[in-house]
């Protein structure tokens, strides 16, 4: 009986474990939107026409008015390149002087998106939060 309790937690375990499938940039191709602010976008593998850009994103964020009366889109806006590695992100900002990326976890389920908040704070600053964002297009 024992054993047989062991044989059943043991296959529980085995059955419960969720493997965890790698990214690619393929299911993320399309447009993104943030789902609590529903503000900012992301998106993937396409140029703002529409035209295929295998291996970029573009980060939309609202627009701010400066002092001067002039609208700026906010910090974070712009165009990055990256590279997936399992559940990570390394992202480069195309728009800065620096070379350098950094590296952001991102989990997708389904029409779900979950990523490491790196266009909010600023590039490559610690990650302030995960932001999930759904498929819209």
């Amino acid at each position: 009986m024992r054993l047989s309790i062991y044989t059943f937690c043991l296959l529980l375990a085995f059955i419960s474990c969720r493997k965890e499938t790698a990214i690619s940039p393929d299911t993320l191709t399309g447009t993104w939107i943030e789902l609590s602010a529903r503000q900012d976008t992301i998106i993937f593998n396409l140029a703002e026409d529409g035209t295929a850009l295998p291996g970029f994103l573009i980060v939309n964020r609202i627009r701010e008015m400066s002092p001067a009366g002039y609208w700026f889109p906010k910090a974070g806006s712009g165009i990055y390149s990256y590279e997936l590695q399992n559940n990570r992100i390394f992202l480069r900002n195309l728009y800065s002087s620096s070379s350098m990326g950094a590296d952001y976890t991102i989990e997708q389920r389904g029409n779900e998106l979950e990523v490491e908040n790196f266009y909010e704070l600023g590039y490559k600053q610690p990650a302030s939060a995960k932001r999930t964002l759904i498929r819209i297009k």
